[in-house]
């Protein structure tokens, strides 16, 4: 097995999972993320209720190919536990874009997913569809204020 290669950080705010990613990950990465993803969301799954994600890939910078599948599974489970709303937001970037869109569902049935350039239009369109992140200090402690 090899060391971990990618960072993240996951908080969750109300019914919404806030997450950061960076660096370039491989697939023991991706298999810790899973796991802790899971334990964090799975108290917004089990409210039987429907929740929603934040996540900035501004500082990812890819995975190898072998993160794929895990992703596409990883996916999967968070819609069928609830999640709706999925929100990406990262500057533009033809290669981001091109493995995003490969591993992560387009918009289909109960599930939208979109993808902004800044936080503040994510978080407003998150609360236009009921999804308040309430009082969270995540974006400041990464290193992002109001104007991202």
């Amino acid at each position: 097995m090899f060391s971990i290669h990618g960072e993240w950080k996951i908080e969750v705010s109300n019914n919404v999972l806030l997450q950061y990613f960076s660096g370039s990950w491989n697939e023991e990465a991706i298999i810790t993320y899973i796991k802790e993803f899971r334990e964090k969301a799975t108290p917004l799954a089990q409210h039987n209720g429907t929740w929603a994600i934040l996540s900035i890939f501004e500082d990812w910078e890819l995975g190898v190919p072998e993160i794929e599948q895990h992703v596409i599974e990883h996916c999967q489970w968070f819609k069928d536990n609830g999640c709706v709303k999925d929100c990406h937001v990262y500057s533009p970037s033809a290669a981001k874009e091109m493995q995003l869109e490969r591993m992560i569902p387009h918009t289909d049935g109960s599930y939208e997913r979109r993808v902004f350039t800044n936080i503040n239009e994510a978080k407003t369109w998150l609360a236009q569809c009921d999804y308040n992140l309430g009082d969270t200090d995540f974006f400041t402690h990464l290193g992002y204020d109001d104007q991202k």
